[in-house]
């Protein structure tokens, strides 16, 4: 009787263990931490996070480094604004569980967007505001002629997300060049319940 008690509690005992094993959590293997330090920089406006993750994101200290924290294991893309006027992207690759260092990193002049919006119809915009798809950059007012001046932006292609009270989302892709001023016309065309509600 013993021994199949015995049995019996020794089966149980596995069997936990086992769905233990099962249930173990992975999440610290699953991300990594990226650390460096920036050759030049503005610590008011200077931030670095990853191309289409702007949630993860660190800011820059008095002497130019970051740690930018939570960043998923893999092949990742650093978005870094250093200046007002600089600004880079920086490819690296983060082992789980580990923290890897980015030395020196060397910003370049930043291209900019010059956002020209406006309704088909000749409209009043109101509210229009424009982010740029996977970067910090989110919801800048554009001003009461539909103009706003979108940057610092590293080289590279970007959805840029245009939209304003009455007008349905409207997104546009564009590509910007190092020290770039590129012009970006978006065309809103008023939202049909909208119009038929005025």
């Amino acid at each position: 009787m013993r021994s199949t008690l015995h049995n019996i509690a020794m089966a149980a005992l596995l069997a936990l263990g086992m769905a233990a094993c099962g249930n173990l959590r992975n999440d610290p293997f699953r991300v990594g931490t990226v650390r460096g330090q920036l050759t030049e920089y503005d610590s008011a406006v200077a931030m670095v996070s990853l191309v289409g993750q702007p949630g993860v994101i660190s800011k820059v200290d008095a002497e130019g480094r970051f740690a930018l924290e939570n960043v998923p294991a893999g092949p990742v893309e650093l978005f870094i604004i250093a200046t007002a006027a600089k600004a880079t992207r920086v490819g690296v690759t983060v082992q789980g569980g580990q923290s890897i260092e980015v030395k020196d990193v060397a910003p370049r002049a930043a291209g900019f967007f010059e956002m020209r919006v406006k309704a088909k119809g000749g409209e009043k915009l109101t509210g229009a505001q424009v982010s740029v798809v996977g970067t910090p950059l989110q919801r800048l007012l554009l001003d009461d002629k539909g103009r706003l001046r979108v940057g610092p932006l590293p080289d590279g292609c970007y959805a840029v997300a245009v939209s304003a009270i009455g007008f349905p989302l409207v997104q546009a892709e564009a590509c910007v060049g190092t020290g770039e001023q590129k012009e970006l016309k978006v065309d809103l065309e008023a939202d049909e319940d909208h119009v038929n509600r005025g």
